[in-house]
């Protein structure tokens, strides 16, 4: 906007917009007044700072003001004084709000092959025991068959336990490592979202087989509810110490060891010992369940991080 100044005048452009605004001090104004009376270089710079300020104003009184509604509830909000929040909304608000947002996240996180191998795993269990039910001799067979239902139930949610932690199961794991995530809390939030879903989909399919064949729900659930809960919290600690694969593999062998009683008992007494009885629902197997849970949320920390 500056014109071609000559070098050998003194000049007042740099007062100009504070002198069109009126905001110079009033001797620097008449100043700057008796120069615009002698120099024209400046006249022209000074017609284009009132040019812009016309053009300024006039964008500014075209524009439409707000309503007095808008205004008087912006103030009201102004004006208004800050209201004191409990401590119970406050938790509400931020620590659920940020647990919640965590587990949720989680969804995403744990491998998809984890959902879909479930789901197939657990239906096939209950289709073939529906087939093996419909043979001649069922009624001489339901306990066989139950007892295979929770089989195929504790060895899958045991399964998913063992990849639901680990560099080698979660790629963004070491930027939860870096941040102030609870990593105990993302544990404990996969090991929900997989043993329960295991839990929905063991409860449909022992569901359909007691409607269908009139039996016993309970007969069914208490085979696998406990042993679900006890074999997943063992597969995933032993996850941490020995790696997945292994602890996969050592959850089928003590699962395949509490089967073998059942056909093996007369010829091998030795075998009493892993009666499947004692891997029932009960308070003691849910006990060892919590605590072997305990074990692994604690140890999770321990684990290697950026650092090392």
């Amino acid at each position: 906007m500056t014109a071609q100044v000559p070098q050998e005048q003194q000049h007042v452009l740099g007062f100009l917009p504070a002198y069109v605004n009126g905001t110079l001090e009033q001797q620097t104004a008449d100043r700057v007044h008796v120069h615009l009376l002698q120099c024209e270089t400046c006249q022209q710079e000074y017609s284009s700072w009132e040019a812009l300020k016309d053009a300024a104003q006039f964008a500014i009184a075209s524009a439409p003001a707000p309503s007095m509604n808008i205004m008087s509830s912006v103030w009201a909000k102004i004006d208004a004084a800050p209201q004191k929040v409990s401590p119970l909304q406050w938790f509400l608000n931020h620590i659920l709000l940020h647990f919640w947002l965590i587990f949720k996240a989680q969804v995403r996180i744990i491998h998809r092959s984890i959902w879909i191998a479930s789901a197939l795993v657990i239906l096939f269990g209950g289709v073939l025991a529906s087939i093996v039910l419909y043979s001649p001799t069922a009624h001489n067979h339901w306990s066989q068959i139950t007892l295979f239902l929770s089989l195929i139930t504790t060895i899958t949610a045991a399964s998913g336990s063992a990849f639901i932690y680990g560099t080698e199961n979660d790629a963004s794991l070491e930027l939860t490592l870096a941040t102030p995530t609870s990593i105990r809390f993302v544990m404990l939030s996969r090991l929900v979202l997989v043993v329960g879903y295991d839990f929905m989909l063991s409860f449909i399919v022992s569901f359909a087989v007691s409607l269908i064949f009139r039996g016993s729900l309970w007969d069914i659930m208490q085979l696998w509810v406990g042993p679900m809960l006890l074999l997943s919290s063992i597969t995933l600690a032993l996850s941490l110490l020995i790696g997945s694969w292994l602890a996969m593999l050592v959850s089928f062998i003590l699962e395949f060891i509490q089967a073998l009683p059942l056909s093996l008992t007369q010829h091998m007494p030795a075998l009493q010992m892993a009666n499947p009885v004692t891997w029932q629902t009960s308070p003691t197997v849910l006990l060892f369940a919590v605590l072997f849970i305990l074990f692994a949320v604690f140890y999770a920390p321990r684990q290697p991080n950026l650092s090392e």
